[in-house]
Parts: structure tokens; C-alpha cells; sequence
């Protein structure tokens, strides 16, 4: 019958164990540095320069074969169109992208209005079909800021977002309790609010 042998432990074994966890711990502290450091925590900065309110009052005529009742008002829309030229200082060691915006008002009798943001590509419709807000739309005015377009980092870049308050005069937008514009970048958990005065 074979017995095997024990060896016994070397003294030396526990001795070799603390300096192999003081180099992981090495390791992972300079990890967990460097994490931080790429890690970007700051956010964008966001200024509003100007705002410009366009408020046309839109009568609608009926059509010439339809039947006209006497008396009747013809149909007519107040609405608000908000001009914001914003200002977006990038912080960030890497490049931002504005992902998505949205803007509310609260009137002053405390009802909450949700506005709709026009997108670039349907300004120049925009302008045909009302001819004096081409003067805060268009040049020499800041360009129109676009979706997932990249401001490099530490650069600042100025536009305009086109917010369309609908069924708003000019009277309830001056008398408004307030209104804010949020917006959204990629990669960003909390949208930035810019109060709209």
C-alpha cells in the first residue's frame, strides 16, 4: 500500500500573499482614477441671448361655393410662434449632441401648454406661409440648432429653436404665469431647463 507523502507549507507562502494584494489593490485604485477621470460629470451650459415672440391672428375664409350662414364670424386662430437664440457652451472633453427639446407654458389662470418645436426643415414653409417672421428666423439671426448635431468640445455654439404655442395671442403670452424650454443631450440623464422670458 502507497501512502502519500504530505508536504508541509512553506513559511515563506503567507509572506507572498500581501504583496500580491497590495498590487491589485494598486490596480484597481488607478482603474477606478481613471474611470473618473474620462468619465464626464459636468454638463453643458445653455444661456438664452434673445427671445422673439411673432403672433399673427389668422382668419380662415370659407371656401367661395360653400354655404354662407349670416351673422357668423368667420373661423380665426391666435397662436405664438417664440424664437429662442440659445447659447450651448460644451464643457465636455468629448462632443454633445442635442437630442431632443420641448418647451411649456403656464398661463396665468395656472393651464399648462405644450408648444411644438419646428423643426429646420420646415422653416422655409414656415416663411411662405408668413413672410414676417422671416426676419427672426433667418439670417443675420443665429442658424437653426439641429438634432444630433455635434458641438466640439470646449467650443460654444449659438442658434435658434422656433417654438409654436398654438392657440395663444400675444395678450396671454405677455400675461403667462411663465415658460421653460428643456433640452435633452445625448448621453445625459437630466434634460437642462432655460426659463423663457
Amino acid at each position: 500500500m502507497l501512502l502519500s507523502k504530505l508536504h508541509p507549507a512553506h513559511p515563506g507562502d503567507g509572506n507572498r500573499l500581501l504583496p500580491r494584494l497590495l498590487i491589485a489593490t494598486a490596480i484597481m485604485a488607478a482603474i477606478g482614477v481613471a474611470v473618473l477621470s474620462l468619465n464626464p460629470r459636468k454638463t453643458p451650459e445653455v444661456s438664452l441671448q434673445k427671445m422673439e415672440v411673432f403672433a399673427p391672428h389668422t382668419q380662415m375664409l370659407p371656401p367661395r361655393r360653400a354655404v354662407h350662414i349670416l351673422g357668423l364670424a368667420p373661423e380665426s386662430e391666435d397662436d405664438v410662434y417664440a424664437v429662442a437664440t440659445l447659447a450651448i457652451t460644451n464643457k465636455l472633453r468629448l462632443p454633445i449632441f442635442l437630442d431632443s427639446t420641448s418647451a411649456t407654458m403656464i398661463a396665468d389662470d395656472g393651464t399648462t401648454l405644450e408648444a411644438t418645436v419646428i423643426a429646420p426643415s420646415d422653416l422655409p414653409r414656415l416663411e411662405e406661409i408668413f413672410p414676417r417672421i422671416l426676419p427672426l428666423v433667418s439670417t443675420p439671426q443665429a442658424p437653426p440648432l439641429a438634432l444630433e448635431q455635434a458641438i466640439p468640445p470646449g467650443t460654444t455654439r449659438s442658434g435658434t429653436l422656433t417654438l409654436l404655442f398654438p392657440r395663444t395671442s400675444l395678450k396671454d403670452w405677455q400675461a403667462k404665469k411663465s415658460a421653460s424650454l428643456n433640452l435633452l443631450f445625448l448621453h445625459q440623464t437630466e434634460p437642462i431647463t432655460v426659463s423663457l422670458r
